[in-house]
């Protein structure tokens, strides 16, 4: 089973789980770890045997039951089966980030029962403290709405169980409002932070553009730039994607591999 389509109401999201009306389990190992399924982003999954044309239809497939989450989800879901969930034994999971700044790990079979709440949830923001997700009108653009927290599609390392995820934050201290971007390593098992977690995203590029420091290096800028790329994991490196949102601000674009510290 797998989430087909998310739907929006009231600034939530629901997630929409799918399947053969004859089936109800994700074949035995099928795991999606990575935006479209590989590091070529092809979309294709070569252990699928059970859909066909045939019974991919209207009387055969659709919804079979829904959850509601915090806010909107751009991201792709993610899929682990086989997860030895504590307190909770084993389930096949479904990743979801959303716009609220939250990780949610979700049975991937059933909501029902003790399977109607997630099997975890992990929130970047603590708006009593001032962090809070990215309003829209912060950067004045209307393409993510109401507002901007999780938006890149995360990526699942199965050898360490570890799921990385991309926040965007703004923190507000002493009157002082800031962004930030963050990449968070997660247990996928618990959702708690793994050590050295999480990493503050603040590349230099060379060059005397808008916003150089005057020494030939300009900064990412946090407010005017967004990670919407899927991350990548290759070669034990997590890289991450930037570019300029709604091409507000000053513009540039570039990978950020943020295990070797550098821009490619």
């Amino acid at each position: 089973m797998f989430g087909c389509h998310i739907g929006r109401r009231s600034g939530l999201a629901l997630l929409f789980f799918c399947a053969a009306a004859w089936t109800f389990s994700a074949p035995a190992g099928v795991n999606v770890l990575t935006g479209h399924n590989d590091n070529s982003r092809t979309g294709l999954n070569t252990n699928e045997t059970v859909l066909t044309p045939a019974n991919v239809n209207t009387n055969t497939f659709g919804k079979i039951f829904t959850y509601a989450l915090d806010g909107y989800v751009y991201a792709q879901p993610l899929i682990v089966t086989n997860v030895t969930i504590p307190g909770k034994g084993v389930h096949n999971v479904v990743y979801v980030v959303t716009e609220h700044d939250s990780v949610y790990a979700l049975d991937a079979d059933s909501n029902s029962g003790s399977n109607a709440l997630p099997l975890w949830q992990t929130s970047f923001i603590n708006p009593a403290a001032g962090i809070t997700s990215m309003s829209s009108g912060d950067i004045g653009c209307g393409d993510l709405v109401p507002e901007v927290g999780c938006t890149a599609t995360p990526v699942i390392d199965p050898a360490t169980g570890t799921i990385y995820v991309e926040a965007k934050t703004r923190e507000v201290t002493n009157n002082v409002t800031t962004f930030f971007h963050r990449l968070h390593a997660l247990d996928i098992t618990t959702g708690a932070e793994k050590p050295g977690s999480p990493a503050l995203v603040q590349p230099i590029v060379l060059g005397n553009g808008d916003g150089n420091d005057g020494h030939g290096h300009v900064p990412l800028e946090p407010l005017h730039h967004m990670d919407r790329p899927a991350l990548l994991l290759n070669n034990g490196a997590v890289y991450l994607s930037y570019a300029s949102h709604c091409d507000s601000g000053r513009i540039t674009a570039g990978l950020w591999d943020l295990t070797r510290r550098r821009w490619q």
